[in-house]
């Protein structure tokens, strides 16, 4: 969050916002300063003049608190639009960059929790510190019509105001930034583990789950508390500082009534601006303060939104593909397993069964072609009908993963991913996928609504939604991860023959097909545990 983009997210508005803010400060020293002639008239038993100090008293303080109110509702209207900016623009950074690695519960942490941090304590303390700064100028102005030598008096202690407080803000500003942290650590377990819930359920396995939840809920109990206790020791030592500047400026005061230097009801209008003054003051280091703390919050989130993107190397369309060759390809992981893989070249048209025990690395294969996971040596050949090596669209390749993913909307937006010019196209092909008679259980057909919640599609009823989705969008690679595990296998059969007929080239993956369907593929490439 900057100032600078806040202001431009609504530039009227944020003019708006400071006018107000002007007037209701400025109403707030006239009531006060209006205190001396009140009391002096009282003093005095000017009866009129008391009543009509009293009234524009009233009217002063009446005014001060409405402007106050449209001033908070201005500024939260101006602030939840400029956060509604922010949140598109780390949606769409996180949508642009290729081959996103950021896990999901980091980017609901930095939705959610980051955003609303950095709202309380960047956001709100902005306006805080405006309306604080206002306070503080116009009660000093005021102060210094009653006697000139009494604003040296309070910039002195206003120093010592300011400077104390300073030595907790680092402290303040570590335990802001491990409650972010410790948040997006819990998102990441409770994804981790509650996606598996119903194998956890089926093995009666809850106990580590259970543990595991609660132990970092715990943590970032206590980072919570730790970041509480820190605001404490500040908001304490910024009381106990006000008090005392405020003890020493009425003693003053006091004095100089007492000396006949400023008349006596000046003494009350000085006692509420003093107060005013130094509760400001404390306002303003808590408000600073708070900036502080999320001072790297606040820089994670900017980098979340404005760093620059991926420089893409130029890719080239698949349309002119001609063959694909994995060569000496092979992949580490963290847990000391390699995967080593023998030369293949595929041409385009091809239709390939990829089979092989577990762990052969199919799927692993997959996501190396896709560009999801770099490999430890070897290399991925694309190359033109010209035999020229191309950098490929990755994007243009079709896939469909074991686990099929669908999206809030209905079945027929589901398979053209939200365009409606595919729509007579997934007519078409929800028919070859054979997804007709799956169709009409359902009144509104192909326009059902997916319910992710409630789950009213089959494993199987997913898979030919994705299976027609890739063919829509007619692309001239296509990968099958277990594509069709969860379709029997007569519709398999004939989902398989259609898939089949078309010009791209496939690869897929499956366990679960007869020898009649075997043969139905050019040719099958086994992969054996070559480590």
């Amino acid at each position: 969050m900057r100032l600078k983009d806040f202001i431009k997210s609504n530039v009227w508005l944020a003019i708006l916002v400071s006018a107000i803010a002007v007037l209701a400060c400025f109403c707030q020293a006239y009531e006060n300063y209006l205190i001396s002639p009140m009391t002096n008239s009282l003093r005095n038993s000017m009866l009129n003049s008391f009543i009509f100090f009293v009234t524009m008293n009233v009217l002063m303080a009446a005014l001060g608190y409405l402007l106050r109110y449209l001033l908070g509702y201005l500024f939260v209207k101006q602030s939840q639009g400029y956060i509604h900016q922010l949140r598109n623009k780390i949606t769409n950074k996180y949508f642009l960059t290729e081959y996103n690695t950021t896990p999901v519960s980091e980017m609901q942490s930095r939705l959610t929790n980051d955003i609303n941090m950095l709202s309380d304590t960047y956001l709100d303390s902005l306006i805080n510190i405006l309306v604080t700064v206002l306070d503080i100028v116009f009660s000093s102005v005021v102060i210094i019509k009653f006697n000139f030598y009494l604003v040296f008096l309070i910039l002195g202690l206003a120093g010592m105001v300011l400077f104390i407080p300073k030595l907790i803000s680092g402290p303040l500003q570590k335990a802001t930034n491990e409650v972010s942290l410790k948040n997006s650590k819990y998102l990441d377990i409770i994804d981790k583990w509650l996606s598996g819930l119903a194998t956890l359920q089926r093995y009666h396995a809850s106990k580590r789950m259970i543990a595991t939840l609660s132990s970092n809920s715990h943590q970032l109990e206590q980072a919570t508390v730790n970041k509480e206790a820190k605001s404490d020791i500040l908001y304490s030592i910024n009381t106990a500082v006000n008090m005392l500047a405020q003890g020493a400026v009425a003693m003053t005061a006091g004095i100089l009534v007492l000396n006949k230097q400023i008349e006596f009801g000046a003494f009350f209008s000085i006692l509420d601006l003093t107060s005013l003054v130094f509760s400001q003051l404390v306002s303003l280091t808590t408000f600073i303060a708070k900036i502080q703390s999320a001072k790297k919050l606040n820089t994670r989130v900017l980098k979340s939104y404005s760093s620059l993107l991926p420089k893409t190397k130029n890719v080239e369309n698949l349309n002119f593909f001609d063959s694909l060759a994995i060569k000496d390809l092979a992949v580490h992981f963290n847990n000391g397993e390699n995967i080593c893989y023998p030369n293949i070249k595929i041409k385009a048209g091809e239709k390939i069964l990829l089979s092989g025990d577990s762990g052969t690395g199919k799927s692993t294969l997959f996501k190396l072609i896709l560009g999801e996971i770099s490999p430890a040596s070897g290399e991925i050949i694309f190359k033109n009908e010209a035999g020229k090596v191309i950098n490929p669209d990755l994007t243009q390749i079709g896939y469909i993963p074991q686990n099929p993913k669908l999206f809030p909307g209905t079945i027929i937006e589901n398979i053209t991913m939200f365009d409606s010019h595919l729509n007579k196209s997934a007519n078409i092909w929800a028919k070859r996928v054979q997804l007709t008679s799956d169709l009409a259980k359902f009144p509104a057909g192909i326009d059902t609504v997916v319910d992710l919640d409630k789950g009213n599609l089959s494993g199987g009823q997913c898979q030919k939604i994705v299976l027609a989705r890739t063919e829509v969008y007619n692309s001239k690679i296509v990968l099958i991860d277990e594509g069709t595990s969860a379709i029997d296998s007569t519709a398999t059969q004939v989902i398989l023959q259609n898939l089949l007929k078309s010009s791209a080239t496939i690869i897929f993956i499956a366990h679960n097909l007869t020898p009649e369907m075997h043969k139905m593929f050019d040719r099958e490439i086994h992969l054996t545990n070559n480590k």
